[in-house]
């Protein structure tokens, strides 16, 4: 872990070094191998790890106008360009992407002011595997920052850093950076691996896309990419994701069996011994209600039921099939 501090701070101070004319830097300082470096601070919280298979958007809200700029809070809204910094949106199929290595691209559109000076928090679903480049690198440059100083880091498993800085470039559009990623050998129908940005602000400095002046329309327009410009990605394995099977006595599939599964299998037998429904029950829940496995989901099973509930709640333990094998 001292080592990815190392490593995250050596990115870090590198740019800072290059602005320092322009930006306050507050600091704590390791000492370790007669060199001095700075300390990242590792607190920031990474919302593309949940493994929900959810689909996670940039959150602008975290943008904080930096106290250095000494000037009135800027309004996004008044940037009328249309720049978009953005990641790869990919789909594979399940049988294509099982331990695929896909490459996700970062990209910059609609550059309308001069950038020389960048440096970005890349998070991931650590479900996925970063895969360095034949340069050991966990990032590689694009080609929006040929001839930039540039470099990256690890700071933790789910969390890279990266910047670039150049003395008289600016950023172009096309490809900011590329990550490779290992996609699980489990990869499975309907699972979805988010990653993104997150602006963070630490004791080396904070994140940034602006030019080396600092100019008012620079300023305005780094505002707008942190709030309003930046554009998540994911890679998605088609199709639907399968359902997990319903638990014996569970039919209403709420993950426990209480009373209410009771009541759920009363209420399908009344329907369909009194009021002539005859849509047969899905298989799967009726398979969880007929827990006498008799082929009827009836009042006998709702009967099976209750007392299992009853069971558990005076501190009997094991399953459904436990208590009606005794």
């Amino acid at each position: 872990m001292r080592m990815k501090k190392l490593l995250s701070a050596a990115l870090s101070l590198a740019i800072a070094v290059a602005a320092s004319e322009y930006y306050f830097i507050r600091s704590s300082v390791l000492s370790g191998g007669g060199q001095t470096a700075y300390a990242y601070n590792e607190g920031a919280e990474n919302p593309y790890n949940k493994q929900d298979d959810k689909i996670v958007e940039y959150d602008g809200k975290k943008w904080v106008q930096p106290n250095e700029w000494n000037t009135q809070k800027i309004d996004p809204r008044d940037y009328e360009g249309g720049i978009m910094l953005f990641f790869d949106k990919i789909g594979l199929e399940p049988e294509y992407a099982k331990g695929k290595v896909q490459r996700v691209y970062f990209s910059v559109v609609g550059v309308e002011e001069p950038v020389n000076m960048m440096r970005f928090h890349f998070f991931y679903d650590t479900r996925l595997k970063v895969r360095e480049n034949s340069k050991g690198e966990v990032v590689t440059a694009g080609t929006s920052v040929e001839g930039f100083t540039t470099g990256s880091a690890m700071v933790e498993e789910g969390q890279l850093a990266f910047y670039a800085y150049s003395e008289e470039r600016s950023v172009q559009n096309g490809s900011i950076f590329t990550v490779d990623f290992v996609v699980p050998e489990d990869a499975d129908s309907g699972e979805v691996y988010p990653f993104g940005l997150v602006y963070v602000v630490d004791d080396v400095g904070k994140d940034l896309f602006i030019d080396r002046s600092q100019s008012g329309a620079g300023k305005l327009q780094m505002t707008y990419v942190f709030t309003k410009g930046l554009h998540s990605g994911w890679i998605k394995i088609a199709g639907e994701k399968p359902k997990p099977a319903l638990m014996l006595g569970d039919p209403n599939g709420d993950g426990k069996v209480d009373a209410k599964d009771a009541t759920f299998v009363l209420g399908e037998y009344a329907l369909r011994s009194t009021d002539g429904v005859t849509e047969p029950l899905p298989p799967e829940i009726k398979s969880a209600a007929d827990v006498n496995e008799d082929g009827m989901v009836d009042a006998k099973d709702a009967s099976s039921i209750l007392a299992y509930y009853s069971f558990i709640s005076t501190g009997g333990t094991g399953t459904m099939e436990d208590f009606l094998a005794k």
